[in-house]
């Protein structure tokens, strides 16, 4: 695999990260994070236990964790806006699916809060990603 990755233009640790069992690990746990958000919702666990103005600080929490698993398991710094969209349609979808059930509302800034999270995390992440490129491409050519 190494003569494969300079063939191709690619340094080891490259081919390495690609391939990492903790990224894997963070995709899929981001995934049931995501699955468990919305049974939560289903079975009425989540209504109403945080106080107003704090809501927005969960929203924003979950929304950043969920962002930074699903962005630790990229492998590269360039693509992060699709996952800031991917996140930003998924908080509409939440938002969404939170306005059929019982008990329960959607709100545009709870929206805005999901987006704030995920947006802080990952401008966060991909600073940290391309001091890491950065470094790999001086040490490892």
């Amino acid at each position: 695999m190494p003569q494969q990755a300079r063939i191709f233009g690619q340094s080891n640790m490259t081919m390495y990260k690609k391939f990492s069992c903790w990224r894997m690990f963070s995709l899929s746990f981001a995934l049931c994070l995501m699955a468990i958000l919305f049974m939560a919702e289903l079975q009425g666990w989540t209504a109403h236990r945080v106080a107003a103005p704090w809501d927005k600080l969960v929203h924003a929490s979950v929304y950043g964790l969920l962002s930074g698993l699903l962005g630790w398991g990229m492998v590269t710094y360039h693509r992060f806006w699709r996952l800031l969209v991917l996140m930003a349609i998924l908080g509409m979808a939440h938002e969404g699916f939170q306005s059929y059930l019982p008990g329960r509302t959607s709100s545009v800034w709870d929206w805005s809060a999901d987006v704030g999270g995920s947006l802080m995390v990952l401008f966060l992440l991909a600073l940290a990603k391309r001091k890491e490129d950065d470094v790999e491409r001086r040490y490892y050519r």
